[in-house]
């Protein structure tokens, strides 16, 4: 096989292992069926290394889809470290044997978002990825019953998100009788740009449902916070850069010109308000899941905005930042999910009042913890630092007044996130005094959960020494931005 035919060969290779996983976890005996978490880890592993692989030996062969490798390295990289993380949360006692396997089948769809070459394989690879997701926010329903209702909100609204974009879908296939990518930007060339505009704005609300952007993201502080802490994970990252890759994959079809640049002018006014709103919303809140679930609203503002640059600019640099600070938000969230949970277990609580010390407790999930936050805050030596340097030097490259702006709106927009950042830090990692310390519990720590949490942390410092191992992140931004510098 060709290096592109084993890359795009790879998500069915883990769906696959979604419907072996399931009955393999059925015959095991209840006592074993932990270790269903340390197969599907291994499993995602191997198939990272292969990714990883052909992309280290076949850097230079232009068929290689850049795009799908780099989304399908995000997904089954952090996807591995989720499934490890669950193996160490997650009651032997409940139903793994679907738990698992719906975690491989909706990081498969998230994975082969970024091989399709058309419109509806990709509309498709969507929803394969969302369905399972919603079933797993339901999961904890019995211990946690707001979890049942949480998973319905991001169902239907899901759905009406779904249809939304298909009727977009069907609007550019109508006007240009083809779905091909490669195909769609001279076939849509000739039409009337108003109804392309108003296509275009049906995709982008319809999967910005899925992103979650002001006001289409009341879905997700409930769905983040009542699912079980490695699907929040991926949640958090596989899936979310999926739909991502799936909205500009599907813009890159529109043809050159005035178009871009009008939908572009859209994906940044919903930048500034998702960023805006989510970092307003989470000042006021008093459960830790929930001030990084509306944070996480906010990070989907930063990353749109780099898009929105590189749209209204023609600016591949935009992309580029976009899609590098996609990824390490995708760390430094997951990594901070899962610290939270571990925290909340031994407080018996997940307000962040009753956690007070529990950083210093336990020391290398406090550090680990507090290097998320530094990184999301755009703290120096972190990958969220430079993640944001990019996407301030993307608004800064455009020599324009309006790019400036931009890029102080995000500047300004970090500042505010201390607000809430630097309260957690100083509430985890300081006692105070002894009325203020949170009730001792004693709880052992999973093993598997430590391991992740300290592993993301080291990747998001190395991310932030070392970004120049990752120049393969700007050819897939490249993939996606087709429209050419004028």
């Amino acid at each position: 096989m060709i290096p592109a035919d084993i890359a795009a060969a790879t998500p069915l290779v883990v769906a696959m292992c979604g419907i072996a996983i399931y009955f393999i976890t059925k015959i095991l005996p209840q006592n074993l069926r932990h270790w269903s978490g340390t197969l599907t880890a291994l499993i995602l592993l191997g198939t990272f290394f292969i990714l990883l692989s052909v992309i280290a030996r076949h850097a230079t062969l232009s068929p290689l889809s850049f795009t799908g490798i780099t989304g399908g390295l995000l997904v089954t990289g952090i996807g591995a470290v989720s499934a490890w993380a669950s193996e160490g949360s997650l009651d032997p006692k409940g139903p793994v044997h679907l738990y698992y396997p719906l975690f491989l089948f909706a990081l498969a769809g998230a994975m082969a978002i970024g091989f399709a070459n058309d419109l509806f394989t990709i509309f498709v690879m969507v929803e394969l990825s969302a369905i399972p997701v919603y079933a797993l926010c339901a999961y904890r329903h019995k211990e946690d019953p707001a979890a049942l209702s949480s998973a319905m909100k991001y169902m239907l609204q899901g759905v009406v998100g779904t249809l939304t974009a298909l009727f977009g879908v069907a609007i550019l296939y109508l006007i240009g009788h083809t779905l091909n990518l490669s195909e769609l930007p001279k076939a849509l060339a000739g039409a009337d740009p108003s109804l392309v505009i108003f296509a275009a704005i049906l995709i982008l609300l319809g999967y910005g449902v899925k992103l979650a952007i002001v006001p289409l993201h009341t879905w997700l502080p409930d769905a983040y916070a009542r699912a079980p802490v490695g699907v929040t994970a991926i949640m958090v990252g596989p899936t979310k850069i999926g739909v991502l890759i799936a909205l500009f994959l599907t813009l890159s079809a529109l043809p050159a010109g005035g178009i871009p640049k009008t939908i572009g002018i859209l994906v940044i006014f919903f930048a500034v308000l998702t960023m805006t709103a989510g970092n307003l919303l989470a000042l006021n809140q008093r459960d830790l899941r929930y001030v990084l679930a509306y944070s996480s609203v906010a990070q989907t503002g930063y990353i749109l905005l780099g898009f929105g640059i590189g749209m209204v600019y023609n600016l591949p640099l935009g992309f580029t930042a976009g899609l590098y600070y996609a990824i390490a938000y995708t760390m430094m969230k997951a990594g901070a999910f899962i610290a939270t949970d571990t925290f909340a277990r031994d407080a018996g609580s997940y307000e962040t009042a009753q956690m007070r010390g529990l950083g210093a407790k336990h020391s290398l999930l406090g550090i680990s913890f507090d290097i998320f936050i530094f990184g999301l805050s755009g703290v120096p030596f972190t990958a969220g630092f430079l993640g944001k340097l990019l996407l301030v030097q993307a608004g800064m490259a455009t020599s324009m007044m309006s790019g400036v702006v931009l890029a102080l709106v995000l500047v300004l927009n970090s500042a505010l996130s201390l607000g809430y950042y630097v309260p957690i830090i100083s509430t985890l990692m300081f006692y105070g005094t002894e009325g203020d310390r949170c009730p001792v519990h004693r709880i052992t720590i999973p093993f598997p959960v430590v391991t992740a949490v300290v592993f993301l942390a080291i990747v998001t410092v190395y991310f932030g020494l070392f970004p120049e191992s990752f120049t393969w992140i700007s050819h897939a931004a490249g993939q996606i931005f087709t429209w050419g510098v004028a």
